[in-house]
């Protein structure tokens, strides 16, 4: 019984702990890494909100990306994430546009159940970045033995479709991708992480290279705050990795928890 009890215990821990350590969302508004969906969602009744910055400079011509997204819970396993996005770019590309982003999860698995890993297939629209249409299928997992008080190590692995459209009749993209990443806790207590990410090429265009991303993320624990400063490139220019933070805090969460734990 008492083994019984120390397990119990040890699965609430891997579950809340991880579940603080994760709920920022990615520059098209969905529960992930800085680029790319997770298998993680918000709580039901939870809200994520939060303001991205990303600067996406191509040879010779600046180039920046902002958005203010909010992702939130509904029902048990079902994500639902908009936001309103700009891609400021010089008028002779064509590109520059502003536009609404919107998102849609379904959680299949979590944690708790046999394959002990979340899997989630999503779908989401972003008009500002060219476009954007893309599904994607993620698989999250809480790595290696998790002592008493320190957060886990979070592994993801998915596959991906985009669809871009360069605006006024331009060329357009459909390519597949697989991408993996990572959250490796600093402090004991996760307040502190490192988040990276890689990804195969997502566009057909012939100018971009692979996508990644590598950051800092500080969350205070038991809040809802976070913010995140590394460096990314998003694929579809030929450029060197560039400078991105994102701001945001969490609300709603369930069961009268603190702020700092409604990502499931």
């Amino acid at each position: 019984m008492k083994k019984s009890m120390q397990a119990a215990l040890a699965a609430t821990l891997v579950v809340g702990l991880a579940g603080s350590a994760h709920a920022d969302l990615n520059l098209q508004g969905e529960v992930g890494l800085p680029l790319n969906p997770t298998a993680q969602i918000p709580d039901q009744g939870g809200a994520r909100v939060q303001g991205n910055y990303y600067d996406m400079k191509a040879p010779g011509a600046s180039i920046k990306y902002y958005g203010l997204d909010a992702a939130g819970g509904v029902g048990q396993n079902i994500e639902i994430s908009g936001g309103v996005n700009k891609l400021s770019a010089p008028n002779a590309l064509g590109i520059d546009r502003t536009g609404i982003s919107v998102g849609a999860k379904y959680l299949f698995t979590r944690e708790t159940d046999p394959a002990n890993v979340r899997i989630a297939a999503g779908i989401g629209y972003n008009r500002a970045l060219l476009s954007n249409v893309h599904g994607y299928i993620v698989a999250s997992k809480y790595l290696g033995t998790v002592t008493t008080g320190r957060a886990p190590v979070i592994g993801h692995l998915g596959v991906r479709y985009d669809r871009f459209t360069v605006p006024g009749g331009g060329p357009r993209s459909n390519k597949a991708s697989v991408y993996a990443g990572a959250e490796v806790p600093v402090t004991r207590d996760g307040a502190f992480q490192l988040v990276g990410e890689i990804q195969s090429k997502n566009n057909n265009f012939g100018g971009g290279k692979t996508p990644y991303s590598a950051a800092v993320r500080f969350r205070p624990v038991g809040q809802g705050f976070s913010a995140s400063l590394g460096i990314q490139r998003q694929g579809l220019i030929n450029t060197g990795g560039k400078f991105f933070v994102q701001i945001g805090s969490t609300f709603g969460t369930r069961g009268g928890a603190t702020a700092g734990t409604t990502t499931q």
